[in-house]
């Protein structure tokens, strides 16, 4: 009997455009002149790939689209949000519109989030029920990746407003323990969490991280 696929989605939101970066975070790159998108999309891939799921791994891409597109591998699947500039739900909701309806749900996560490792996807993915929500949280801090489960996309999706995302959401559910966290700070070394994000030259540098063509 052929097997059903009945995997959670995976998402990167990764079509901000950068205004206090100075260009598209989409092209950031490492030292080694390795893209920032290529390695957090070959992390998604890697998580679903151990647990051998078959997940349907989906980026959505705003400014720059000839040269970000190309950094995306080819077995993920790109959506473009044109209406990028309005903020990160339209991100958010052109991601969530694009699972496919077979998915049990989709774990989010955000493209500036360069210290969040493959197997905190992986545990996202583990806790993708399709009557839950579940969140990582790092050291006992919420934060990304988010598991939606495939019952609660359409709440996901009319509550998301301006640069809001999921906030209004997770809040309203955690208030009410209805968000399972899944810690993942044990996959860091000390020091190190998934929540420090990457807004300026200055935080990039810190990570090792410069916009394509402006690496001195």
């Amino acid at each position: 009997m052929e097997q059903v696929n009945e995997a959670p989605s995976l998402l990167l939101l990764a079509a901000g455009a950068g205004t206090r970066m100075g260009g598209p975070k989409a092209l950031l790159r490492r030292a080694d002149g390795t893209a920032l998108l290529t390695v957090q999309v070959e992390r998604m891939l890697m998580a679903a790939a151990v647990r051998g799921l078959d997940s349907d791994v989906i980026v959505v891409l705003g400014p720059a689209m000839a040269q970000t597109s190309r950094l995306v591998p080819r077995s993920a699947r790109i959506v473009e949000n044109p209406n990028y500039l309005q903020g990160l739900s339209t991100s958010l909701g052109v991601g969530l519109s694009a699972v496919p309806k077979a998915a049990t749900g989709v774990v989010i996560s955000l493209l500036d989030l360069p210290d969040v490792p493959a197997e905190a996807y992986g545990r996202l993915l583990d806790a993708a029920a399709p009557e839950d929500i579940a969140r990582a949280y790092w050291n006992s801090v919420p934060g990304h990746p988010v598991a939606l489960g495939r019952e609660r996309i359409p709440e996901a999706l009319a509550s998301t407003a301006g640069d809001e995302g999921l906030r209004a959401m997770l809040k309203r559910h955690s208030n009410s323990g209805g968000v399972k966290g899944v810690e993942c700070a044990d996959l860091l070394m000390p020091g190190r969490d998934g929540l420090a994000d990457v807004d300026t030259p200055e935080s990039a540098d810190r990570f090792g991280l410069h916009l394509e063509g402006n690496h001195s």
